[in-house]
């Protein structure tokens, strides 16, 4: 089985690690501190102390001794700006094309996509309007346009499931409109979707995943409220926002895949037992 190193091993990263040891690959999971290793290490997963900055990352050299790098890094361009990021990955790239890795995933985000009022794929190529996802665009083609390891860039809608679930505080807050469709997938999607990839050896690619489902925004919070026994949210007029709803039929059709949670509101089923599904 090949080695995976994953770079980072954070509320998607970690479940992800431990799936993927459990299917007999050779796991190596990276946090920024050396508490989050110990975390990693707890959980019996081979953690090492990696940490991304404009020049080279700084890590131990065993965790570059891999086949499969899987680069699940968040932006943090709020407090740092969007070139910060865009330098910590083409340092990234320096420093992989220096070593023997020749598969690289990088999770990005439906975000590189402009709003179009209708439905986006692939292969459309203009840029949104917000600096973060047109940056996220612009490093996604450094990884691409590596001559050296091949990458299959997977990008993901809003990220649902477990305890990313809307709260009270949310369902309250009128800080966004609530009558534009939902672009977003499960954990479990995530990480079904990744153990394909490596599995079927599919590198070289660019894939949407969010689920077939485009629930509004308001059916989603109404559907949490009734679940989680919250007062329902107050549905706002309509404000003509710009929206857009990303088809995944190229990752649907490649793979032969299913979506485990195809509609998003069935995370709030709540089955006999009283338990609710994850």
């Amino acid at each position: 089985m090949e080695k995976i190193s994953i770079l980072s091993c954070g509320w998607l990263g970690k479940p992800l690690a431990l799936e993927l040891q459990r299917r007999g690959y050779a796991v190596k999971g990276a946090r920024t501190s050396a508490g989050g290793v110990e975390e990693l290490k707890a959980a019996g997963i081979d953690g090492y102390v990696v940490v991304l900055n404009d020049v080279l990352p700084e890590a131990p050299e065993a965790f570059w001794d891999t086949d499969v790098l899987i680069v699940n890094v968040p932006p943090r361009n709020r407090e740092r700006g969007v070139q910060a990021h865009i330098r910590e990955i083409s340092a990234l790239r320096q420093k992989l094309e220096s070593t023997a890795i020749r598969k690289v995933l990088f999770v990005s985000s439906t975000s590189v996509y402009a709003d179009v009022n209708g439905e986006v794929t692939e292969t459309d190529m203009a840029l949104p309007e917000a600096p973060n996802g047109a940056a996220l665009r612009e490093v996604e083609q450094l990884l691409l346009q590596s001559p050296v390891f091949r990458t299959t860039v997977l990008r993901f809608g809003g990220l649902i499931g477990y305890d990313r679930v809307p709260t009270a505080e949310i369902l309250e807050s009128q800080r966004r409109n609530n009558d534009v469709p939902m672009n977003v997938i499960h954990r479990d999607d995530c990480i079904a979707i990744i153990g394909r990839l490596i599995a079927e050896n599919i590198w070289g690619e660019v894939f949407n995943a969010c689920a077939t489902g485009h629930p509004y925004r308001y059916e989603y919070y109404s559907a949490a409220a009734r679940a989680f026994g919250l007062s329902l949210p107050e549905k706002q007029t309509t404000a003509a926002l710009p929206f857009k709803t990303v088809n995944s039929d190229k990752l649907k059709q490649r793979l032969g895949y299913t979506f485990i949670y195809d509609d998003p509101l069935r995370i709030f089923d709540i089955p006999a037992t009283g338990k609710r599904l994850p």
